[in-house]
């Protein structure tokens, strides 16, 4: 399900202060609770901006790839990593597979 720069905002905004929107039909409480605390924590670290969407099929250059990488290489998470890059914790996988497969 793909929700709204407004809706995410809102919902970030209600958990700061202490309150959870209540999760739309067909989504599990515990799920979209995990979703938001999510969102909470790209928040956090990169400003509201982070929740609009974002062009699709954007290109990543092996260097900007690369940087990403090394930090989950030497020991970082992967949702930690992937929360700093703006990406998904699954993009950020399949990167590190592949470098794994073809570079170790």
């Amino acid at each position: 399900m793909r929700y709204s720069y407004e809706f995410k905002k809102e919902c970030v905004e209600l958990y700061k202060q202490g309150k959870w929107m209540e999760p739309p039909e067909g989504v599990t409480q515990e799920a979209f609770r995990k979703k938001i605390r999510y969102w909470v924590r790209l928040v956090d670290f990169h400003g509201e901006e982070i929740l609009k969407h974002k062009e699709q099929d954007k290109k990543w250059t092996a260097e900007e790839k690369f940087k990403w990488i090394s930090k989950v290489l030497v020991g970082n998470s992967y949702k930690s990593v992937a929360i700093e890059a703006g990406i998904s914790s699954g993009q950020l996988y399949n990167w590190v597979n592949k470098y794994k497969k073809f570079w170790v």
